[in-house]
Formats: structure tokens, C-alpha cells, sequence
């Protein structure tokens, strides 16, 4: 019993914001220090995703652009608050938020229920693409230059032909 007991970690899940001109191997060197800290506290890093430079909803210390990363990880103790302590002492870290997901987490599980979501995530993005190169097809098709007013119906002779009849008509 006290073997399984050990060995069920609890899950968590960090998002931190950088300053968008923090360079790639300042990043990669936080989250180094961020994987030896979660080790430290017999966890592991379950997950890492870089969310990209995205604009903020307001401003931080002046800044308007972010960089957003995610970091799940598993651990006992005060895993978080080391975390935590870790990212606040960084001056380059914005913004941090860190939820508890599971208290007996199941990393295999939750990597497996990640990439399936990627996965339908990218199938949804296809189909829109899809739609939309039909859509646009269809527009091709029929002639659609958004700004061209004369009839779609008529060629060229006939519209000529009607052109000079109105005139006449004045």
C-alpha cells in the first residue's frame, strides 16, 4: 500500500508569459531551469508547448506582446511554489498562472488525450481550409470580381450592343 501511495504524484499545469524579445536559448535556458527545479521535487515534466508570440490583452509593464508557454509537470510537495518562486525571481517573466489538474495524475493518459486533441484540432483546421478553396472555386466559377456590375449572362457583343443602344436612346 505504501508503495502505490509513493508513487501517484499529483499533476499540474504552469503558463507563464516572457517578453516577446527574449531570445530562444533565454527561453530554453528558463525552462531547463524549470525542468531541474520539478526534478528536484521527484517530479517530471509531462509536457512542454510553446504557444507563440501573441498580442496581450493589455499591458504589462509596458509591453503589448507576450510569449506564451505551457509546462505540465507532476510532483510532490511544494513543487509549485518552488516553480513559482522560480518564475518571479526571472525578470523577463511577465505573467504566470499554475493549476492543480488531478491529484493522481496519469501522465500517459493525459499525453494521449493531448495529442488526440491536437490531432482533431488540425482535422477541423483542414476541413475550414477546404471549405474555404471551395468556396472560393465556386467564386471563381462564376465569374464573382467583386466590383465587375454588368450582366454575367450577356457576352461581350451584347453588352456593346446594349451600351450604344442607351446612348442612342439620350
Amino acid at each position: 500500500m505504501a508503495n502505490t501511495a509513493s508513487a501517484v504524484l499529483s499533476g499540474y499545469e504552469t503558463t507563464f508569459i516572457t517578453r516577446s524579445e527574449l531570445s530562444d536559448e533565454s527561453l530554453k535556458a528558463l525552462q531547463d531551469r524549470l525542468a531541474q527545479v520539478i526534478s528536484t521535487f521527484q517530479g517530471e515534466v509531462v509536457l512542454t508547448e510553446d504557444w507563440g508570440k501573441r498580442k496581450l490583452a493589455y499591458p504589462i509593464t509596458k509591453e503589448n506582446r507576450g510569449h506564451y508557454t505551457y509546462l505540465v509537470y507532476t510532483g510532490k510537495g511544494d513543487i509549485v511554489h518552488e516553480v513559482e518562486r522560480n518564475l518571479r525571481l526571472n525578470d523577463q517573466v511577465l505573467r504566470f498562472l499554475s493549476v492543480n489538474l488531478e491529484k493522481e495524475f496519469d501522465a500517459p493518459q493525459f499525453r494521449k488525450e493531448r495529442s488526440d486533441f491536437h490531432a482533431a484540432a488540425k482535422r477541423r483546421e483542414e476541413e475550414r481550409e477546404a471549405r474555404r478553396e471551395e468556396r472560393n472555386a465556386e467564386r471563381r466559377a462564376f465569374g464573382d470580381d467583386r466590383g465587375d456590375y454588368r450582366r454575367h449572362d450577356m457576352d461581350e457583343t451584347e453588352d456593346a450592343a446594349l451600351s450604344v443602344a442607351e446612348i442612342d436612346e439620350e
